[in-house]
């Protein structure tokens, strides 16, 4: 640990106090259903290869490590939190294929050009040097292979609001060291500066993110009984799926997903 910067130790101390709140919200059917649908969304944008090698990058627990598993033959899971990856248990479609990986995301113990595919799900904006971490991504990519990322957004002016009230709240010190969103051109700007090129955007996430993403810092469907909390968040991801497909309000979403490509 001597070798790490102040911020690198604030992360992995992070992580060890949100390894919990990560189970606990996955205990909520509404919150599991809200994951599930952006997870199907994020992996619906990730190329399969049976003969190929994905790395989901800030893996967590790993929800999506089986997932991949049943899509490459060979699937990677790194995060720097020890305790994060003792909280996946491997299911039947990871086939052994599974390889989990504590390590640093600006330091990525992969060979040049050796990924097909690098997943990344909400783990870029805690990162001090983002476009170092982009550019170790791009690093590990193969020529032609994609980068699947998924981040907050934030171009809506009343998501800037929201975003400030929760950082005031009590528990947001607790489980967040940096934490930012980016607007469409900033996020696009930190990939072409890391070499990558977008290829492709989904954007997620209207009135559901507030309430069902993350339960610890918006407690309202938490409190209310279980069916009519699951009812409620499924009319709200309802809405939210048709209020992706206008073109003036897309954009004003609280999540973006992206593929992006290595520039030749």
């Amino acid at each position: 640990m001597s070798g790490l910067t102040e911020h690198r130790r604030e992360q992995i101390e992070m992580h060890r106090q949100v390894a919990d709140m990560y189970r606990r919200r996955s205990g909520y059917a509404f919150s599991e259903a809200f994951q599930q649908e952006r997870n199907d969304l994020l992996l619906g944008m990730t190329p399969a290869d049976d003969d190929g090698l994905a790395v989901d990058l800030g893996c967590g627990t790993g929800i999506l490590l089986d997932r991949l598993a049943g899509r490459f033959a060979r699937v990677v899971g790194l995060d720097s939190s020890q305790e994060m990856l003792d909280g996946y248990v491997a299911g039947p479609t990871a086939r052994g294929a599974v390889i989990l990986l504590r390590g640093d995301m600006t330091q990525l113990p992969l060979r040049d050009a050796s990924c097909d595919v690098v997943l990344c799900r909400s783990a870029l904006h805690h990162m001090d040097d983002e476009v170092a971490v982009l550019r170790e991504m791009r690093r590990v990519l193969k020529p032609g292979g994609s980068l699947v990322l998924g981040e907050p957004a934030n171009d809506n002016v009343l998501t800037r609001l929201a975003r400030a009230w929760v950082r005031r709240r009590p528990s947001f010190g607790r489980i967040h060291t940096i934490d930012r969103a980016y607007t469409r051109a900033q996020l696009r700007e930190l990939l072409a500066r890391a070499g990558l090129s977008v290829v492709r955007e989904e954007r997620f996430g209207f009135l559901a993110y507030p309430l069902c993403d993350n339960p610890d810092l918006v407690p309202v469907l938490k409190h209310l009984p279980a069916g009519l909390a699951s009812a409620l968040g499924a009319g709200l991801r309802a809405l939210d799926r048709l209020l992706a497909r206008v073109p003036l309000l897309r954009n004003q979403s609280w999540y973006a997903m992206l593929e992006a490509r290595p520039v030749p």
